[in-house]
């Protein structure tokens, strides 16, 4: 199935699975269930007039492929400008994956900051899908790298950036699209290791600028992110995301939980 298969699915039903060609290891896509959890709560809500401004998500635990998932969702407040709610994925009756959303009323404003058009590095190198090497979930993606030096390279420099897109165009870039494009790479800090090492999201914040162009379903995406600390296993990193005309269109940032093994003996 491709996501937009899931992403009709969710507005239809509040419980089913996600299969295994969507997965990262043991459990699902994480990006995916986030996205779904938003497109759940944007079937079920009226949200005319309101845009996306923020999304907070935290990955209580893994996602199991080919187990059912649950969706559900709480309207916390609704004012005349703001709305937050709450949705879940949950399995076994346990929560996986939690966000709170909130949208807003764009209102009149006298102040405005602009930030600068992104200048994009010339040089990409396209990801492959390698079978039994790359999560499943990389086979859905059209990736190109930027960065200069891949994950486990034992780079100096803890960052990731460059184009992705779906393989698959959505029937329409809904702003749960966009949040499965942001978690697509790899976190920050890896290409500092030198040896691989499992990593997974802990808890993730979306920041949507508006007003902002609307996406076409064939465009890419630019993603830019930097780890600005690490130690004792958690680095904590900080992300732009970019249209094709260099127009910022997000903020991310995400705590990840690295889990290196100590090295015995030399």
């Amino acid at each position: 199935m491709t996501y937009s298969d899931y992403e009709a699915l969710v507005q239809s039903a509040s419980t089913f699975s996600v299969g295994t060609v969507w997965s990262q290891g043991r459990s699902a896509f994480g990006g995916l269930t986030a996205a779904l959890v938003l497109a759940h709560i944007e079937s079920q809500e009226d949200l005319s007039g309101r845009d996306l401004c923020t999304i907070n998500i935290h990955f209580c635990g893994p996602t199991l492929a080919d187990e059912p998932c649950e969706f559900r969702h709480t309207v916390l407040s609704k004012g005349r400008s703001v709305m937050q709610v709450e949705g879940q994925l949950l399995q076994g009756g346990e929560v996986k994956t939690q966000i709170i959303a909130c949208f807003g009323v764009q209102r009149f404003a006298t102040l405005q900051i602009t930030p600068p058009i992104k200048v994009f590095p010339e040089k990409s190198l396209q990801v492959p899908f390698i079978e039994n090497m790359m999560p499943e979930f990389v086979q859905h993606l059209d990736m190109k790298y930027t960065s200069e030096h891949m994950p486990f390279s034992g780079s100096s420099e803890a960052r990731v950036n460059g184009w992705v897109r779906f393989v698959n165009p959505p029937s329409a870039f809904t702003d749960a699209a966009l949040v499965a494009l942001i978690d697509a790479w790899p976190p920050a800090v890896l290409p500092m290791l030198e040896r691989v090492a499992p990593s997974s999201s802990i808890t993730w914040n979306i920041e949507f600028l508006n007003p902002r162009k609307a996406l076409n379903t064939s465009d890419y995406i630019y993603y830019d992110c930097e780890a600005v600390q690490a130690a004792a296993g958690y680095a904590h990193t900080e992300a732009k995301i970019f249209n094709q005309d260099g127009q910022l269109i997000a903020l991310s940032r995400q705590m990840v939980g690295v889990y290196e093994k100590k090295v015995t003996g030399v």
